[in-house]
């Protein structure tokens, strides 16, 4: 199961589909209007017949009858009228053209379209309209080329922005991920140093007295158990990194006792961050759900870390539930903080990348969460609830 939101792939696939069926649109309706033109251009052209067969081309004479005909040549309809033996009596043709070539035009009209004959009322013919194209329909025929190449540039143009955006995006993600490797790793390194630091420190005092200092059995043993425990995250955190860009292997399992492993680690790193923050758990029964255990716990730490920054105040709690939503048959793990929270632009923002309200941070640590949760377990993660001063609540759900 994927998740509900739209990949990029998928954003490129709407964006050009879309742009398809705009030109297909355009091109549409620019034909129907082109085909509505040419209609009512033989709609003229058969009114004109008509009004010649009750004028008879032999009133073509008459003053009046001319000022009539002068109406049918102001048009923007190209036609000559001619009479039983094909003669050119009335023209109108199409702008700059020549008239003394009336007879080659007449050719490329009955070419395009079919004379209509004007009968008299005994049904003899005495005459034909030929008419052509308006010259609206000729430019009406260049508006789909010219739609058609606007949209072109469009999508090209959106295309090479698009493209810019995801590669600042991408390289956005890889300094953040370099940066949040290096903090992840940095701690129990740290740990690391500094035992062996107190190590050498026992040794210069044993060298000093003559090697008679003998270091407490009981501080041994608390070295070396903190010294593994330091070693295991190292290597929990090359685990973690090494399967963001695969596949992670999910196994069905409790969900609680991995958000418990990962409040009781960060409980003990709460002094070191300098706020005396209570973490509170309340633990339902719920269903197993299919997870990756230690990516499960790295998202969790993550929405921990963001709940204690987000703590304005010296002190404060922050409630951890696990429990089980029948209605959706899903497993929650909710976390809600009493810190500043957020205001509605920035909870839009708050699992993009690079998106941060801290002054040190590199606004990574949510957008990892979300991929891990979403892309990689078929859960959703989202902020629940929010508002400034008034702390924030996020919702991490799994399918039971």
């Amino acid at each position: 199961m994927r998740s509900s939101g739209a990949s990029p792939q998928l954003l490129r696939v709407y964006f050009f589909v879309g742009a398809l069926l705009l030109v297909g649109a355009s091109g549409v309706y620019t034909t129907y209007l082109a085909g509505r033109v040419k209609k009512q251009s033989q709609d003229y052209a058969d009114l004109v017949a008509r009004f010649s067969a009750s004028a008879t081309l032999t009133a073509i004479d008459n003053p009046e009858v001319r000022r009539l005909f002068e109406v049918v040549r102001r048009s923007d309809l190209p036609l000559v009228l001619t009479d039983d033996r094909g003669r050119p009596r009335v023209w109108k043709l199409p702008p700059g053209a020549d008239s003394a070539n009336v007879g080659r035009y007449l050719e490329e009209f009955d070419r395009r379209n079919r004379p209509i004959e004007i009968l008299t009322a005994d049904g003899r013919v005495f005459g034909r309209i030929h008419y052509g194209v308006p010259a609206i329909v000729n430019r009406l025929r260049w508006v789909p080329v010219v739609q058609i190449a606007a949209i072109l540039l469009f999508v090209a143009v959106g295309y090479v922005g698009y493209a810019g955006i995801k590669q600042n995006e991408q390289r956005a993600i890889w300094i953040g991920l370099a940066k949040e490797t290096a903090h992840q790793l940095g701690t129990p390194i740290s740990s690391l140093l500094g035992w062996v630091e107190l190590l050498r420190e026992r040794e210069v005092e044993a060298g000093h007295a003559g090697g008679m200092v003998e270091i407490p059995e009981a501080l041994i043993r608390e070295i070396l158990d903190e010294m593994e425990n330091d070693a295991e995250r190292l290597q929990k955190v090359a685990m973690r990194f090494g399967q963001v860009g695969s596949l992670p292997r999910l196994e069905v399992q409790d969900v609680a006792p991995i958000v418990s492993e990962a409040v009781r680690y960060f409980r003990r790193r709460i002094p070191h961050l300098g706020k005396d923050v209570e973490i509170r758990e309340r633990y339902e029964l719920v269903p197993p759900v299919s997870v990756n255990k230690e990516l499960i716990e790295w998202v969790v730490e993550n929405v921990l870390k963001n709940a204690v920054d987000a703590s304005d105040r010296s002190q404060g709690h922050i409630e951890v539930e696990v429990l089980r939503r029948r209605e959706t048959e899903t497993v929650e793990v909710r976390i809600s903080d009493q810190g500043k929270g957020m205001s509605p632009a920035e909870m839009k923002l708050v699992f993009s990348p690079g998106f941060t309200t801290k002054q040190r941070g590199w606004g990574l640590g949510m957008t990892l969460a979300k991929r891990i949760v979403e892309e990689y377990h078929g859960g959703r993660i989202q902020v629940a609830s929010s508002a400034p001063g008034e702390g924030s609540t996020f919702v991490i759900s799994f399918p039971a």
